[in-house]
């Protein structure tokens, strides 16, 4: 066998493996020391570049090993011309994914700058990679000499036959557009849907909308049916909740001392309990002469939705305790029935509602 021909088939079997390995090698011992430094500045872009560049960076040292192979052998010349298209496509490939990610941070820094967060969803990340790859492409059939402009108009009529097609998935896509561009939805915000069901939303995607409920379930429901649903947004126009008590006291207390006694156990739990409103100042309103009771609710404010479960429940437990000290009764649900037998009025008390028949 050839010399030579030996010499070119050992490099290709070194480059090849080679290229990848170094890649490896590179990223391993290099890049967290990049990541170190790159943590101690003020700004995130080095952040975002060092992240972007690791991501190629072994698939590039795999195309610098091709490249070292092709432009030092002579072992496929027929595929020269072939082998360097597809290194540059390749090249330009890597470079677009990399770019998709470093434009996708880089946005969102720039929209944090200014006070714009860019909502956490997928539906952006896709849309501004969907964009560069777009470009990517654009450059590839530029360098490999394929006409754009029948393509574009290739594209333009498939487009029609495939929007057509895909009507219910276009139409969750820009419900989905158009629920982030209002800004009544964003992932965090605790909403309740007309059909009964709520939690937190997690995730607004190209095609539904993730919800995660208290039970710790997922509930996913299509961007078309969220964005024509009835939604409550709890945390619009701020994260703030007023919990609302009902609570009812006999009809010989006095409401005055029921007032400020209620109020002050209130007081204690907003300045006590994490997630409360501490600067809040709990106040009550008496609202109803019921059967057995004079009902009122006190109204507290917690820092967010979940916080009110908390809130209410220490509340009881320090109402109940207050109100045994002070002497306030809560009565139990009573019935007075008056039974007519000639001249003889009987008046009967039961101490529930159920035992309403006379003995």
């Amino acid at each position: 066998m050839d010399k030579k021909l030996i010499i070119d088939i050992v490099l290709w079997l070194i480059a090849l493996p080679g290229g990848w390995l170094l890649g490896k090698i590179l990223k391993a011992a290099v890049f967290p020391s990049l990541h170190k430094f790159a943590r101690r500045t003020n700004n995130s872009i080095d952040d975002a570049l060092i992240t972007a560049v690791e991501k190629v960076i072994v698939p590039l040292f795999w195309v610098v090993g091709v490249w070292v192979a092709y432009h030092y052998s002579d072992l496929f010349p027929e595929y020269k011309p072939d082998i360097k298209k597809g290194i540059i496509t390749f090249s330009i490939a890597c470079v677009t994914w990399a770019l998709g990610f470093l434009i996708n941070e880089l946005a969102k820094m720039y929209l944090f700058s200014i006070g714009k967060a860019l909502p956490e969803t997928s539906i952006f990340t896709v849309i501004i990679k969907i964009g560069v790859y777009i470009l990517g492409l654009l450059f590839i059939m530029h360098y490999l000499n394929i006409p754009i402009a029948p393509a574009l108009t290739a594209l333009g009529v498939g487009g029609l036959a495939v929007a057509l097609a895909l009507q219910d998935t276009l139409s969750n896509l820009f419900s989905g557009l158009q629920m982030l561009a209002a800004k009544k939805l964003k992932p965090g915000d605790y909403v309740q849907l007309d059909t009964g069901d709520e939690g937190f939303v997690e995730d607004i995607s190209w095609r539904n909308t993730t919800i995660r409920a208290l039970g710790n379930h997922i509930i996913i429901v299509p961007n078309s049916t969220m964005a024509g649903s009835i939604v409550k947004n709890f945390i619009l126009p701020d994260s703030q909740n007023s919990v609302l008590v009902p609570v009812g006291v006999a009809y010989d207390s006095d409401l005055k001392k029921v007032e400020k006694v209620a109020i002050e156990v209130g007081k204690h739990i907003q300045q006590t309990i994490e997630g409360a409103v501490v600067d809040h100042e709990p106040f009550i309103r008496y609202n109803e002469f019921a059967d057995s009771s004079i009902n009122f609710n006190i109204i507290l404010r917690a820092g967010d939705f979940v916080s009110q479960y908390l809130m209410k429940h220490e509340f009881i437990k320090a109402l109940h305790e207050r109100f045994d000290q002070e002497g306030i009764e809560i009565p139990f649900p009573i019935r007075t029935v008056h039974l007519k037998s000639g001249n003889l009025n009987i008046e009967q008390k039961t101490l529930n509602s159920g035992l309403d028949q006379p003995s």
